[in-house]
């Protein structure tokens, strides 16, 4: 394991608050590291959103702990029916072919949105789902599709939490200071699994404003097993079980898609910020949900790639 004073390397060069720096070769390295510093530290993996925090001085964390360097962090499986994915996959990683099937087409679609390329290149999933932005694409779908989180502490062990349960407000989530997320498990999606995302943004590569992703499967000309959330409207993003029955065991149509999009309008509790009051919010939730519903019947289900 490596340590390095940042105050002392570089010097007055260094924006950030000094802090000691450790790149652990192992998670369990980490883990104790985190045990040892707990509130005083934090996990750089990709340091998208951690690096630009810590140069503004908004985050001051007394001890990095940089896992870029912990191989067994890099290797995405699948097994008992769910995609584990490692600390260290990259937003890049979810490239077009690089997971099979409709699960691998919705994942490289939201892939596409986020950011722009240098932040899809270092950023991480984990660390997005860790960071728990409400406009995050991968926290939008990770409570869509019922992900379940698995986190370590070095004195607890390893506990699993539901999506649902996980994020509890912006940018906050269950995670204990000791605790490291150390894998974020999707179930797989059958064959006849379809999908739509719409988000609206400003401008290519900003915060999105408000987002949508519906999920559901094709049973001849009937939708079943629906799961519609929005995202980017509330500070933590949700399912909304009233809209999922109105679609449930019907056959879509754009006419029912306009009337969920009314409903879940109706159901949010949007903020407002600078980027948009909650009106603005509303109005584009309505927009968003029946766009991302419209776009499960004009992509084959297999469908990949950016917007």
């Amino acid at each position: 394991m490596t340590k390095i004073c940042a105050h002392e390397a570089w010097g007055n060069a260094v924006r950030a608050a000094a802090f000691d720096y450790y790149a652990p070769y192992t998670i369990d390295e980490a883990l104790k590291l985190l045990a040892q510093y707990g509130v005083e530290s934090r996990i750089l993996a990709g340091g998208q959103s951690l690096v630009p925090a810590m140069t503004a001085r908004h985050a001051r964390p007394a001890h990095v702990i940089d896992i870029n360097r912990i191989m067994q962090a890099e290797r995405p499986s699948i097994s008992a029916g769910r995609l584990r994915i490692p600390p260290l996959m990259r937003h890049v990683d979810f490239a077009p072919g690089a997971v099979d099937g409709p699960l691998g087409a919705l994942l490289a679609e939201l892939s596409g949105h986020i950011s722009s390329l240098p932040v899809r290149l270092r950023g991480t999933f984990c660390g997005a789902i860790a960071q728990a932005e409400p406009a995050s694409e991968w926290c939008l779908a990770a409570v869509v599709l019922g992900a379940e989180m698995v986190a370590r502490s070095a004195r607890r062990g390893a506990r699993t939490i539901a999506a649902g349960d996980f994020f509890e407000t912006i940018m906050t989530t269950t995670l204990a200071d000791d605790e490291m997320l150390v894998e974020v498990q999707l179930p797989v999606l059958p064959p006849e699994a379809r999908h739509g995302f719409y988000e609206v943004t400003p401008r290519a590569g900003n915060y999105a404003l408000a987002m949508a992703l519906a999920v559901f499967d094709q049973d001849e000309d009937e939708m079943t097993n629906v799961r519609l959330g929005v995202g980017a409207v509330e500070a933590v993003p949700r399912r909304f079980a009233e809209a999922e029955a109105m679609l449930n065991r019907r056959r879509p149509s754009k006419r029912l898609f306009r009337e969920v999009g009314h409903v879940v309008a109706e159901l949010v509790d949007p903020m407002s910020d600078q980027l948009a009051d909650a009106d603005w919010r509303r109005d584009l939730t309505r927009t968003s949900v029946m766009r991302a519903l419209e776009r499960t019947l004009t992509r084959p289900a297999e469908a990949t790639g950016a917007p």
